[in-house]
């Protein structure tokens, strides 16, 4: 239980400390450097293309399991996103 928990946080609090660094480094001279954690979103698509290729009995959990992490990964990001931008309304 605890290794599926690691899964699914791991990846949303690594995606959200990275936005917002890249986000606080950046700030108006690069917005587009923001983007940049979305690229994590490969790692579970060739994951699940994996899953998938592979078949196998139960090949739909692995698939879901995959998209969960992407899920956890794109939350981040939105996460990070959302406070970078709430930063920059005030100043």
């Amino acid at each position: 239980m605890g290794l599926l928990l690691l899964m699914l946080w791991g990846p949303l609090a690594v995606t959200l400390a990275l936005t917002l660094l890249i986000g606080r480094l950046t700030q108006r001279r690069f917005q587009r450097l923001i983007l940049l954690p979305l690229g994590f979103l490969a790692i579970p698509l060739a994951g699940s293309v994996y899953e998938w290729m592979q078949g196998g009995f139960f090949w739909e959990l692995g698939v879901l399991l995959w998209a969960m992490i992407g899920g956890a990964i794109f939350l981040g990001w939105l996460g990070g996103w959302a406070l970078c931008r709430g930063k920059e309304r005030r100043t």
